[in-house]
């Protein structure tokens, strides 16, 4: 969604949401998406896509995701749906549609993470719930990470609930001083402007 001249994606997200077309916005973003990714990366790398909840509980849903599985049938094991975690969709998390939708993505060979997660019990139990394959925290944990014990006390928190199959990642790592601590903590996963800005592959 960055475009030039640059358009705010929150604001485009608001007015698709307000004019009821926010599934057709957020399944062409998908599409875009992965026919612009250099398939010869998917050998090696993930393609993490955003998606919404209310997406994925669409009556069209599984046909769009059949239907690009056609298109392109060698992202398959490599592609994580990147669940926005937001609090006008939070009652879908619950529904029983989303669950059967997560399972049939899953069954596909697809994986999941939940995105920007809140540190709370509601969180840890999502994570129990589905079985997410990445968890990515919220940016605000990792701000002044070197010097908050509590945030990283939290952090350790998180990472007891997850293991091999279920990765942690921590956003907004800005500063060497946060990057030393995460690592320090063990975070497996790390993600924010000091390793890499935005950019065109």
């Amino acid at each position: 969604m960055r475009s030039t001249p640059r358009i705010n994606p929150l604001a485009m997200i608001d007015d698709a949401r307000n004019r009821g077309v926010l599934y057709e916005l957020d399944t062409e973003c998908i599409t875009n998406a992965i026919q612009a990714y250099p398939h010869s990366y998917l050998k090696n790398h993930y393609l993490f896509l955003n998606i919404f909840p209310s997406t994925i509980i669409h009556e069209q849903f599984e046909n769009f995701i059949t239907d690009l599985l056609l298109k392109f049938p060698n992202m398959k094991e490599m592609v994580v749906f990147e669940i926005n975690e937001t609090h006008i969709e939070e009652n879908i998390w619950g529904q029983f549609v989303f669950l059967k939708r997560l399972a049939f993505l899953k069954s596909l060979g697809f994986r999941i993470a939940f995105d920007d997660l809140s540190v709370n019990r509601a969180s840890l139990k999502k994570m129990e719930l589905l079985s997410p394959d990445f968890v990515k925290l919220d940016p605000a944990k990792s701000k002044d990470l070197s010097d908050s014990i509590d945030k990283q006390e939290l952090i350790l928190l998180f990472l007891e609930f997850t293991h091999e199959k279920m990765k942690l990642v921590l956003e907004g790592i800005e500063t060497r001083a946060d990057l030393l601590a995460a690592k320090k903590l063990g975070v497996p996963l790390l993600q924010g402007y000091y390793i890499s800005k935005p950019q065109r592959l």
